[in-house]
């Protein structure tokens, strides 16, 4: 046994003494208070307890914190670190806060900040993130490394992978025992598949929140999260369908939220196979969809469509030259004809063909975001210009282990486009090598401007090649971009400072009171 061994063992069996003297003493205050202010939050998701495995909602509640936070205009801002810079091409330093203090008790200071980080760097969460090394330079200054130039760094490490856990809680086996951090909230009970509860943090170093409490429940159907919050058994209700905004609208004792956040539904072609290995194919696709018939129906108006990967609405990375009226169904036919595919002038039923083949495609997609409706609209639209498409819908892993193996025509799925705010997300979907995507397309014009934008520390030279790359994947298609996505929030009228994040980093809970 190393010297190291009692003293971790010691932290441990401290943090649970901690943890547990901390929960009673909660209970105990607010069982004596009938009108405890408790948030009660009702969505679909089910919290994890570690941040690496699910844990998103540990940070939306604010139990957990990173170095890097995200502000209002999806810009990174300091959180735990107070400041930072590139020192040369592959190295930053990150000034941390003083006189912080972790849930449990221990200090927070730049080595248990190291001992953290690097738990998230190992992780396969950030095996894309080209860390080296991750140093503590004193107490309150610690040095990152890079393998090669990396300008995303800050927005990487403001990810909910990278939030910073105390010490105590990291086990010997690479779990965690507890998700202890520094946030307004402290961690105090879960139930897997069902709840988790924080209670307030009173030793936080930022402005103390007012509530007394949170508890976050799981329920998974749309209906009765609804219910839930007009039987006042919630004072919010997260992620309900569009479709619901109307009605919610004219309830009394309601408020309804709907920001638009930087998610896009979007069909992925394979581009390495018949028909879509032709850029005219995925082309007259694209023009043949018309988005605003979608968004008015299947969304009712609450949700935007779009072209490219950002909404301006939310981001100066969108390049503003990027024309979002492409619905042309003449223009679809023509390139249709030009790429051989004969037929089809007399709408829908009347399928183009090839050399003896039909353009016969299937999409798949899964049951969520109300994506098997938005096929079966695209499915109606792409009939008149003479595709026939078959829709099929399976689960979220079925359908990406299929297109992993290369064996789909297209898919229709949606992605956050900057779950971290940085235009980085752009490698993910369309390099060559390093897209997550799997359309096989390639563009070395386009890998260039990617590399080179990651290296580049100016904001407005990055930004001009992240502008080019928009620009030539809406005109090659490699996947065809359809909405921009808004989330539905309705909460009581009791709850008074709540303003929904751009990011959805956060719920914002230190600044929400409970009105009487």
């Amino acid at each position: 046994m190393t010297d190291e061994s009692p003293r971790t063992m010691n932290r441990r069996t401290a943090l649970k003494t901690t943890l547990a003297t901390a929960t009673l003493a909660a209970a105990g205050c607010l069982s004596s208070e009938t009108d405890a202010a408790e948030m009660r939050i009702g969505g679909p998701w089910e919290p994890g307890s570690d941040p690496l495995d699910g844990g998103s909602l540990l940070r939306r509640l604010g139990i957990t914190e990173a170095l890097v936070g995200v502000d209002y205009d999806a810009n990174p801002m300091p959180e735990l670190a107070t400041d930072w810079d590139r020192r040369d091409a592959n190295r930053w330093r990150f000034e941390l806060r003083a006189d912080v203090t972790f849930h449990d008790g221990e200090p927070f200071d730049a080595t248990a900040a190291v001992e953290s980080l690097r738990r998230t760097a190992a992780s396969s969460a950030f095996a894309a993130v080209p860390i080296d090394t991750i140093e503590a330079v004193d107490e309150t200054t610690l040095d990152v490394e890079t393998e090669t130039p990396f300008s995303p760094l800050p927005a990487h490490l403001s990810r909910n992978e990278a939030v910073l856990l105390s010490p105590g809680a990291l086990e010997d086996d690479g779990g965690v025992s507890e998700p202890v951090s520094t946030g307004p909230f402290v961690f105090e009970s879960a139930r897997a598949g069902t709840e988790l509860r924080a209670v307030r943090n009173d030793e936080y170093y930022g402005d103390d929140p007012a509530l007394e409490s949170v508890r976050y429940e799981v329920v998974e159907d749309d209906q009765t999260r609804r219910m839930k919050l007009e039987n006042d058994e919630l004072e919010m209700a997260r992620i309900l369908p569009t479709e619901m905004v109307a009605s919610l609208e004219s309830t009394d004792g309601i408020d309804v939220y709907t920001p638009e956040i930087p998610r896009i539904r979007f069909l992925t072609f394979d581009t390495t196979s018949e028909p879509f290995d032709d850029e005219r194919v995925r082309r007259a696709l694209s023009y043949a969809v018309d988005r605003t018939a979608i968004t008015e129906s299947v969304l009712d108006g609450a949700e935007e469509p779009a072209v490219g990967p950002f909404s301006p609405a939310i981001t100066e990375w969108a390049n503003p030259d990027i024309d979002d009226r492409i619905y042309d169904p003449d223009r679809a036919r023509s390139l249709l004809s030009d790429a051989g595919w004969t037929g089809g002038s007399s709408g829908a039923g009347d399928v183009r063909t090839r050399d003896g083949s039909a353009l016969s495609v299937e999409f798949m997609t899964f049951d969520a975001r109300s994506l098997p409706l938005i096929a079966e609209v695209i499915q109606d639209q792409l009939a008149d210009v003479g595709f026939d498409v078959d829709v099929t819908t399976m689960e979220f892993s079925s359908m990406d282990d299929r297109a992993g193996r290369g064996s789909f025509d297209a898919y229709l799925t949606s992605w956050g486009t900057l779950w971290y705010p940085d235009p980085d997300r752009l490698t993910e979907m369309v390099h060559s090598t390093a897209a997550s995507l799997h359309h096989g397309y390639e563009n070395d014009r386009v890998d260039t401007l990617l590399e080179e934008a990651r290296e580049l520390e100016e904001r407005e030279e990055r930004k001009q090649r992240y502008y080019e790359v928009q620009s030539i994947t809406v005109d090659e298609a490699p996947i065809a971009v359809l909405t921009n996505y808004t989330n539905v929030v309705a909460t009581s009228t009791a709850v008074d400072g709540y303003e929904p994040h751009p990011t959805e980093l956060r719920y914002g809970l230190e600044s929400v009171e409970l009105e009487e």
